[in-house]
């Protein structure tokens, strides 16, 4: 049986070589070939690898930050604190 994918136009390929290139860019940069990794290559040590942890912990941060200030939001928009404490057995 034939198999088959979406053709992706002119929009798509401009978008599929830009997602490769930079993938490639990547790769030369962050990462070195290691036929003991399942997928081939390995974290390049030394100062790229302090940069690539760096840059990574710097998103993790300004996500989860978001995240954050979402999550309050909405605890400060919906809930209110009660003296109740389930885990308390006094509270019965």
């Amino acid at each position: 049986m034939a198999e088959y994918h979406l053709k992706p136009g002119k929009l798509g390929k401009k978008v599929i070589d830009a997602y490769q290139k930079t993938q490639q860019a990547f790769t030369d940069k962050f990462l070195e070939e290691n036929p003991n990794s399942p997928s081939g290559y390995s974290l390049k040590t030394g100062d790229t690898a302090r940069q690539v942890v760096n840059a990574y912990n710097k998103m993790e941060d300004g996500v989860v930050g978001a995240y954050k200030k979402v999550e309050n939001a909405f605890v400060d928009a919906f809930l209110e604190k009660t003296d109740d404490d389930p885990s308390d057995p006094k509270a019965d």
